[in-house]
């Protein structure tokens, strides 16, 4: 089994929060973590304390200084090829490709830019749209913040943006992990703060929004074994994203309800 998590730390940590959030990754002994909202300026702290534990093998987006990247760390080598992501608007920082050597798995750790920046959101949805048809017919993965997600299922009401750009991804053979097991249940994994635009304070919405998913293509779908979310650190305030936990079974064995789960509950 290897089991992959992904966590939005937020604005990277900071000197407080690291030792929860370290000691809350350790705890779920991951394979592999993607964090997004990771730093430089106390990177080599968590960094240095995942090498200590087993996840030796690292990469990183290269944030400047006190801006937000991405970050790998694994038990296994890892391999970075050429990055598919589009130079322009700052997008290098946002998106990071890893093989795992000797695993025959592709991930695709990503943090697509939120509506502030509406370019730079629709350039990123291009090259990932491009990219599912390039890997569908390999173990793939796409993880991280999306930013986005299903209309009345993945929030409250309609505001999410670029749903046609993850519709164009799912109908290329991509499942949402999450789905495959909990194809009808409501979870946030974000939630807007009361007063703000998501959540006007004249309103009873909660707020809350699936934005973290895993993006599974089609060859990776019968080897799911787990997709779910630990929602108690965001709750208890180590981070505003919940982690996402992703399974999968080494073996190919496959689940093979999953796949007809998948079928049965067309995400778009």
């Amino acid at each position: 089994m290897i089991r992959i998590i992904h966590w939005n730390i937020l604005h990277g940590g900071g000197s407080r929060r690291m030792p929860e959030i370290i000691l809350n990754l350790l705890a779920q002994k991951p394979d592999l973590i993607l964090l997004s909202e990771y730093r430089t300026t106390v990177g080599g702290q968590i960094r240095g304390v995942l090498a200590d534990h087993g996840l030796e093998h690292q990469r990183s987006s290269l944030p400047a200084a006190h801006k937000n990247g991405l970050m790998w760390a694994s038990r296994f080598p890892l391999e970075v090829p050429p990055s598919p992501a589009p130079a322009t608007h700052g997008l290098g920082t946002r998106w990071l490709e890893v093989i795992v050597e000797g695993h025959d798995l592709h991930l695709t750790g990503l943090h697509i830019p939120d509506d502030s920046r509406p370019a730079a959101r629709a350039v990123c949805w291009r090259a990932i749209v491009n990219h599912a048809r390039i890997q569908k017919d390999k173990s793939h993965i796409f993880l991280g913040d999306f930013n986005t997600g299903r209309h009345g299922l993945d929030e409250e009401g309609r505001t999410f943006t670029c749903t046609s750009q993850l519709g164009a991804v799912c109908t290329l053979g991509y499942a949402d992990a999450f789905r495959v097991f909990s194809p009808r249940a409501r979870e946030w994994t974000w939630k807007a703060p009361l007063g703000s635009r998501a959540r006007p304070a004249s309103t009873a919405l909660s707020g809350g929004f699936r934005l973290d998913s895993a993006l599974v293509s089609p060859p990776l779908v019968s080897r799911l074994a787990r997709a779910d979310y630990i929602h108690s650190v965001r709750k208890t305030g180590i981070s505003d994203h919940s982690a996402m936990v992703v399974e999968l079974d080494t073996a190919g064995s496959g689940k093979q309800k999953c796949v007809d789960l998948m079928r049965e509950t067309a995400i778009f």
